[in-house]
């Protein structure tokens, strides 16, 4: 009985997840906001999405399968945007490349707990490197991305050192931390065991 259980909750959030996002697709063909229903297939990638957020959320969050869930609810989400503003995805993919950073960061702090170097800094800078494509890529600048590249290239080195100098602190700290707790592990084994010793041969301590 107790087996049964979590597959009857499972069966009935999924089906609750997957007829809200139909009734969403329909509505919006229903009231003209998207002309032919098959223009709403970014909902199924949200379901999808969906689907394993919430199976990775109750059976335990591992980063790989949260960030694939989010990753898919983001993106789909982004793309139904894109339909129905009517942006092409060769303006507006700057924007999907920072939604996977963001992604990324999200799934890490989530399933880790805590903030990592090695899904926090790839996940920084891609948010980054996103948003500022899409700087060029909405035309918010006079100057074309090549001509600014042309000139600016060498502060992505720099950007690049600052990172590296940022995920060595971040991990030395780590290692550090380590240490100290390792340390303390064994400082308070050891007095336990002369306490214990001291008990041992003290005679009015009793048998």
């Amino acid at each position: 009985m107790n087996k049964r259980r979590p597959r009857s909750d499972d069966v009935l959030f999924i089906s609750a997840f997957v007829a809200i996002l139909l009734g969403v697709a329909f509505l919006l063909y229903t009231t003209d906001t998207i002309v032919g229903v098959l223009r709403a297939w970014p909902i199924l990638v949200m379901a999808v999405g969906g689907v394993l957020l919430y199976l990775t959320m109750v059976r335990g969050a591992s980063f790989p399968f949260f960030f694939c869930g989010l990753l898919l609810v983001l993106e789909g989400a982004f793309l139904l945007a894109l339909v129905l503003l009517g942006w092409r995805i060769a303006k507006s993919w700057p924007l999907g490349m920072a939604i996977v950073g963001v992604a990324g960061l999200v799934s890490g702090l989530v399933a880790k707990r805590r903030f990592q170097v090695f899904y926090g800094v790839p996940s920084i800078g891609f948010t980054i490197l996103g948003l500022a494509f899409s700087v060029f890529s909405f035309g918010l600048v006079k100057d074309t991305f090549k001509s600014f590249i042309t000139v600016w290239w060498p502060s992505l080195l720099i950007v690049g050192g600052i990172s590296l100098f940022v995920a060595y602190g971040l991990s030395r700290r780590a290692s550090a931390r380590r240490v100290e707790g390792a340390e303390g592990r064994v400082r308070t084994v050891a007095g336990k065991a002369n306490d214990g010793s001291r008990r041992d041969g003290d005679p009015s301590s009793g048998p």
